[in-house]
């Protein structure tokens, strides 16, 4: 009896041993298919042109209506530094040209009746 269990259990170690080679090649080939596909994946890129938080820029704003200003740099997405104000009274943010007196004047902080306006640089 223990030659016959001896017999079988090596027939055993046969097949695990064909089944675990089996599966290797194919953990292989499919992380050779993975790691080749994906410089494919990073290459495309998508064209959709400047993503610019500001497509219209008002040329005249009423500092004293003001809440705050965020000022956004130039980025991978937009290559304009944009300058979006927000207003007390409802809300609402609006795009504001650079180069405004009013905005200058808020950027330099040198006007004391306007310091109370705060200003928001991104990274």
């Amino acid at each position: 009896m223990p030659l016959y269990f001896t017999q079988l259990s090596t027939l055993d170690l046969g097949q695990r041993e064909s089944n675990t080679i089996n599966m290797d090649n194919k953990c292989a080939v499919i992380m050779c298919v993975l790691l080749l596909s994906t410089p494919l994946i990073q290459g495309f890129a998508i064209a959709c042109g400047k993503r610019c938080l500001c497509n219209k820029l008002s040329k005249q704003v009423n500092v004293m209506a003001l809440a705050q200003l965020e000022v956004y740099p130039r980025s991978s997405l937009c290559e304009n530094t944009e300058y979006i104000v927000t207003l007390k009274s409802t809300g609402a943010t609006k795009c504001v040209s650079p180069h405004l007196k009013e905005i200058k004047v808020l950027l330099s902080g040198k006007n004391r009746f306007l310091k109370h306006i705060p200003v928001i640089r991104h990274p």
